[in-house]
């Protein structure tokens, strides 16, 4: 998920062991094909955004296992700024990157960024689309070994210890703003939390280290799910929705 409110504006202003076979051993993300052999072959979460308290958008984000890799794709979009997000990520099968695609809209203007990877080698463009012109910025970048897209840190926490106080470290890059940076994930008690679709007894994991900082509530049990999702230093959050089915 892209950091929203603290982002947007800089954003337009300048995502088994059968499974892994297909990488040597040696090139393989540990943490990544460790989240990644947790997880099933494919699932979403769908949250409410929450301004002030006030509803305004919601969040999609999933993946899909395929036989040769990752993807995982996210759908934000907050109406009061006009902001729409559309992120694709083609991931290996430990969830390091091949390409990224992201089509970034914010009023009348939009932001598109292509990447490819090759390695820890990024390279691709931004381009920023306004009504009477359109700037185009090459990207050549070396990444840290073993970053892994931001959005993961919001996948792990339906994987990660439970116990209080463990860690996760790892480094990830942000593809909306060449951002890279060095993310701890921490688990602790979440207690019960309300939202829309009800109750629940949860988990939270903490990660900082990569602007804004956030907090994930996770359901506790064997089918954790994601239930909320905090913007630190914000007004801002993610709430579960109740599930449509059940809804007259």
């Amino acid at each position: 998920m892209a950091s929203l409110r603290s982002i947007l504006a800089r954003a337009i202003a300048p995502i088994a062991a059968t499974f892994l076979l297909a990488m040597p051993a040696a090139a393989q993300n540990a943490l990544g094909t460790e989240v990644a052999n947790a997880l099933p072959d494919r699932g979403e979460f769908h949250l409410g955004l929450f301004n002030g308290g006030e509803a305004d958008g919601t969040m999609r984000l999933g993946w899909i296992k395929r036989d040769d890799g990752i993807l995982l794709y996210d759908r934000t979009m907050m109406p009061s700024d006009g902001v729409y997000e559309v992120v694709t990520f083609d991931l290996a099968p430990d969830f390091t990157f091949r390409d990224a695609h992201i089509l970034y809209y914010r009023g009348v203007a939009h932001l598109e960024v292509d990447l490819d990877f090759d390695g820890s080698h990024v390279t691709g463009r931004r381009t920023i689309h306004r009504l009477e012109e359109m700037t185009v910025e090459e990207v050549d970048l070396e990444l840290p070994e073993n970053s892994l897209p931001r959005p993961i840190a919001f996948l792990m926490p339906m994987v990660l210890s439970a116990e209080d106080g463990a860690e996760t470290v790892f480094p990830w890059f942000g593809p909306l703003g060449n951002a890279m940076a060095d993310v701890t994930v921490t688990a602790r008690p979440g207690g019960t939390i309300e939202t829309p679709a009800g109750s629940f007894d949860t988990i939270r994991y903490e990660i900082r280290g990569g602007a804004p900082d956030n907090d994930v509530y996770v359901t506790r049990g064997v089918d954790r799910r994601v239930v909320r999702i905090d913007v630190v230093g914000q007004d801002m959050q993610f709430l579960a929705l109740p599930d449509p089915a059940a809804v007259e």
